[in-house]
């Protein structure tokens, strides 16, 4: 096995002790070929996921791969991805959230076999199940379009699911803001280089519960979080689709405010 780590899987978790276990050892158990690390960022949780990941870390047989920061004060989960996201050194980057966790253990592998051996590619995908808190699966497949495998710039702006993702790690400076929607827009910029692959089967589970983030949100604020997204998006993406962005801006905004005939 090479030394030089190939993939880095960067992790942010807050208040996930309910959680972080599964999560950690699903990646911690992938059978590669190849060299591997796991970044996690601790957003001062309150709770006990820092006591909970230095056990694993200390007992766990392949626990060196981890390299945990702990933050001493609340970032926000957009900074805390943006930190995490700046300790990955890998030749490639894959995401999970400490609430979340992988369910096929050749998931890197076969990611990681297919973008090196498709230089063409800049992001590759799987599908997921949804659960509830208490592991449940609510839905079987997220993504039950499966016709459509390849994925270009041109078809943006399109959505895949964060935790399957494994990329090309490259620069991100310029798309590293806060904006609600970082994990769209860096889709949008990568494809600049490359297409991205949707693999069809399920790799993951995306956990529904009062603590996430994204999933407690009121649909008023989802379609908020869209708007500033697509409206960040403009500024990284083919100038030619900027038709195409300005209208479901505008189609976002119709639907979260209708028209008054006062």
């Amino acid at each position: 096995m090479e030394n030089k780590v190939q993939v880095s899987v960067c992790m942010i978790t807050y208040k996930h002790e309910a959680f972080i276990e599964q999560a950690i050892t699903s990646i911690l158990d992938q059978e590669t070929n190849f060299e591997f690390n796991l970044i996690i960022s601790n957003d001062a949780s309150p709770d006990r996921t820092d006591a909970l990941i230095k056990e694993i870390k200390s007992s766990h047989p392949k626990g060196h791969r981890i390299a945990y920061y702990y933050q001493k004060e609340n970032l926000g989960m957009h900074q805390n991805f943006i930190f995490a996201l700046n300790q990955c050194h890998g030749k490639y980057v894959a995401l999970c959230e400490g609430d979340d966790y992988w369910t096929d253990p050749k998931k890197l592998q076969t990611q990681f076999d297919f973008l090196e051996s498709h230089p063409d590619f800049e992001v590759c995908f799987s599908n997921i199940s949804i659960i509830d808190s208490k592991g449940k699966i609510v839905k079987e497949e997220l993504i039950t379009n499966q016709d459509k495998t390849v994925y270009e710039h041109k078809d943006m702006p399109f959505w895949c699911p964060t935790l399957t993702r494994l990329y090309r790690n490259r620069d991100l400076s310029e798309i590293l803001t806060v904006a609600p929607g970082l994990d769209m827009l860096m889709l949008t910029y990568q494809t600049r280089f490359g297409k991205a692959k949707f693999m069809t089967s399920v790799m993951g589970h995306y956990r529904l519960h009062e603590e996430g983030i994204y999933s407690a949100k009121s649909a008023a604020q989802k379609k908020e979080h869209m708007i500033i997204t697509l409206f960040e998006s403009l500024k990284v993406i083919d100038p030619d689709l900027n038709m195409k962005y300005y209208g479901m801006i505008l189609k976002k905004l119709v639907e979260m405010k209708p028209l008054s005939m006062d």
